[in-house]
């Protein structure tokens, strides 16, 4: 599938997400086991949440987007950054 709802509101999406998946790798790696580090990861799964609420199947689409963007991994799915790396 394909997504063809409003492409600003998608770039949005994409914006926020790499934002979010980079903040947390930068706090995951000066301490992985601070409040900061898991208080984001929290968020980085509320994002994805939404997106699915939202666009269903078609989420991953724009997960993929973040993913290949930022080449970092959604924390506890990694072999899915694999897939979309071509890894």
């Amino acid at each position: 599938m394909h997504l063809f709802q409003n492409a600003e509101t998608i770039d949005r999406l994409v914006k926020q997400g790499e934002f979010v998946l980079k903040t947390y790798h930068t706090e995951y790696d000066e301490d992985p086991a601070s409040f900061h580090a898991e208080f984001l990861r929290g968020s980085l799964a509320g994002w994805r949440s939404t997106v699915h609420t939202l666009y269903g199947d078609c989420a991953e689409e724009i997960i993929d987007r973040v993913l290949i963007k930022t080449r970092l991994a959604i924390p506890g799915d990694e072999m899915r950054y694999g897939a979309a790396h071509g890894l």
